[in-house]
């Protein structure tokens, strides 16, 4: 009787090949894995905090995420774990960059941002894409001028820093007998000895006003003598103990006495400790 239907059956080699197959178990490496395409993605756009406290970059990008239920572990909330992780990493990146370098910020953004990470405690992976970074013209121009204070503050720190210096040197070094006081003369002004002699007597009274022991302030005393019971202490070291000893001040006897101290011994204002914060 024949078949209603084609005869689909295998023939004897069919049959010996699936045979076959069933008999050798296939290799890892026959199969090719595809990873699951990320099925979710948010735009976004928030500030960004900058170096500076108040001035911030604006950022917009795309934040994709997936979710791996294999991991075991769960979240109520996805969108919200995917979009506060990469933030917080996009923050410890901006928090340490001006606000004139946002150009190079947006490719360091773009490209540590691109690398897809867990979320800790979930099973969310998320990373980010076409992150654009822009900031305002007027934070701009203050950005500009606070680097500007910083940099002229600086200069002036350190001219006050070669000025103590000198003054030190001239104090503690040259001025201390008239024999070395006229050598130093000497050497500085062609060895000019008669005229030397001639003005050893002014010397020797610079040498008595140099020795004398000046009436000065208690905030220059005290950086004095933490400075004389260091001697070691190289001169890029001087300014970070000058502000240790005012945020010390400002713990222990409060604003108005840090701001005297900062201000008799040159600290910007910026840098001034009050109440133990900067």
């Amino acid at each position: 009787m024949s078949r209603p239907w084609p005869d689909f059956r295998p023939g004897p080699l069919g049959a010996i090949k699936a045979w076959w197959r069933r008999r050798v178990p296939r290799r890892a490496e026959d199969f090719t894995f595809v990873p699951p395409a990320s099925s979710h993605q948010q735009e976004f756009e928030t500030p960004l905090p900058s170096a500076v406290y108040g001035l911030d970059f604006q950022v917009k990008l795309t934040i994709v995420w997936r979710l791996d239920l294999a991991t075991g572990l769960r979240h109520n909330s996805p969108r919200s774990a995917a979009i506060h992780h990469v933030l917080q990493r996009a923050k410890e990146i901006s928090g340490k960059a001006m606000l004139v370098h946002h150009a190079a910020l947006q490719h360091q953004l773009g490209d540590e941002l691109a690398t897809e990470r867990q979320v800790p405690g979930t099973h969310v992976w998320a990373r980010a894409e076409q992150v654009k970074v822009s900031v305002d013209d007027e934070d701009l121009e203050m950005a500009r001028k606070h680097i500007e204070l910083l940099r002229n503050s600086t200069f002036k720190l350190a001219e006050r820093d070669v000025e103590r210096a000198e003054i030190r040197y001239l104090r503690d070094e040259v001025l201390t007998d008239v024999g070395t006081a006229t050598i130093w003369w000497l050497q500085r002004n062609g060895y000019q000895v008669e005229e030397a002699v001639k003005l050893s007597g002014h010397l020797a009274e610079l040498v008595q006003i140099a020795q004398r022991e000046p009436a000065t302030h208690w905030a220059e005393s005290l950086v004095s003598s933490v400075e004389k019971a260091l001697p070691e202490l190289e001169d890029r070291h001087r300014r970070d103990l000058r502000q240790h000893l005012a945020k010390a001040l400002s713990v222990y006897g409060g604003s108005r006495v840090a701001a005297e101290f900062a201000d008799q011994i040159g600290l910007p204002a910026g840098e001034q400790h009050t109440n133990g914060h900067v």
